[in-house]
């Protein structure tokens, strides 16, 4: 699904939403994957360009919701979330980007009469979480699931018949090397869920560069 001619809203687009729409209510299962826990990868002031990072990484602070905090994916330093600029003081911060709690609180406005399950090392960190989500996925009732890799691997999901990667450019432009190598398995995990019993199933790949080598070579070859 190439971006660049969709209306996209909290990174699904226009396009996705409608098949999405469609497999619902036909009585399928569909899954989205981001592998972006947190509500938004950064905090960025309106005014200045800022973002707040991390003071031991320098990296950006991921923000999530619930609970809300500022949170360093790489060193674990967490923060209170604070409203003013940390470099010109004004009160104009925004979250830029989409993490898997926004994906799941826009699904969930987008389509309130199915449920939403969002399956990432936040939302299973109790004792039986995971296994109360899989245990209603596996019930065979519509629903929508929104998750990290952790997703991709090692589940079985009979009633999945649409998979989405929702945000393939990430890894494109990844300072790893191997980032277009581990996107590559990645989407191949993630299309691997859809279709995978009787029903059949279809994957689609969101991104800008529907014309970067590692895009055009996985479609093509299905």
């Amino acid at each position: 699904v190439d971006l660049r001619q969709q209306p996209v809203i909290a990174g699904i687009s226009e396009r996705v939403s409608k098949i999405m729409a469609a497999q619902l209510q036909a009585g399928n299962q569909v899954l989205l994957m981001l592998n972006r826990r947190g509500f938004a990868p950064s905090l960025q002031c309106q005014a200045c360009g800022q973002t707040v990072t991390c003071p031991a990484c320098d990296t950006n602070l991921t923000l999530h919701k619930s609970p809300a905090r500022l949170h360093c994916h790489h060193c674990g330093y967490q923060q209170s979330i604070n409203h003013s600029c940390p470099s010109c003081h004004a009160k104009q911060m925004r979250p830029l980007g989409s993490g898997t709690e926004r994906i799941e609180e826009q699904l969930q406005l987008q389509f309130p009469t199915y449920p939403v399950h969002r399956i990432d090392r936040d939302s299973t960190r109790n004792k039986g979480a995971l296994g109360a989500i899989l245990e209603e996925i596996h019930s065979g009732q519509p629903c929508i699931l929104i998750g990290t890799q952790m997703l991709a691997k090692g589940h079985h999901f009979p009633h999945v018949t649409m998979a989405v990667i929702v945000d393939a450019d990430s890894s494109l432009f990844s300072s790893d090397f191997r980032a277009p190598e581990r996107l590559a398995q990645l989407i191949i995990q993630t299309s691997g869920r859809a279709g995978r019993a009787s029903l059949p199933g279809t994957a689609y790949i969101q991104t800008y560069q529907a014309e970067h080598p590692v895009i055009t070579t996985l479609t093509q070859q299905g």
